[in-house]
């Protein structure tokens, strides 16, 4: 399994929704405030953003609602750090490291003949390993070590 299909079929498992093309959306509109006007705006904007208080006060009633940019999550099942935790521990424990130094080793001695196909395996393989790793760590919130 490759990792761009893997990544897919995580992801269709999981339940996370495709991401759409970015759409257009016309440029804001810049316009620069003194400290006191900034300070009168935002206070007379009380709980409102100042964009909408804006809004409000230029177009008055005829506001219209702006679209949602984005549409809202789709609710996920809870995720369980711990046992997402016990898994990565799991993985750095298991002997997928060692096993592919293992192989690695032999087809540099000779002793596993590296054909094409098997290369295109290998790679693969390393791919899916590390694409899990990753998945494993960004769902527990932590920020992966710069590989490169």
């Amino acid at each position: 399994m490759s990792g761009s299909s893997l990544a897919k079929t995580f992801d269709d498992v999981a339940g996370i929704p495709k991401r759409h093309p970015k759409r257009k959306l016309p440029p804001p509109f810049s316009i620069r405030f003194t400290e006191e006007e900034r300070a009168r705006l935002n206070r007379d904007a009380g709980k409102l953003s100042l964009s909408a208080y804006i809004r409000q006060r230029l177009f008055g009633n005829a506001v219209t609602r702006r679209k949602r940019r984005y549409r809202r999550k789709q609710k996920l099942p809870p995720l369980d750090r711990q046992i997402i935790a016990r898994l990565l521990g799991t993985f750095g424990q298991s002997e997928l490291a060692t096993s592919m130094i293992a192989i690695a080793l032999a087809a540099q001695s000779g002793a596993l003949p590296v054909t094409p196909e098997l290369s295109e395996k290998l790679d693969a393989a390393c791919d899916d390993i590390r694409e899990m790793r990753i998945a494993l760590i960004v769902a527990l919130g932590v920020k992966p070590e710069s590989s490169e």
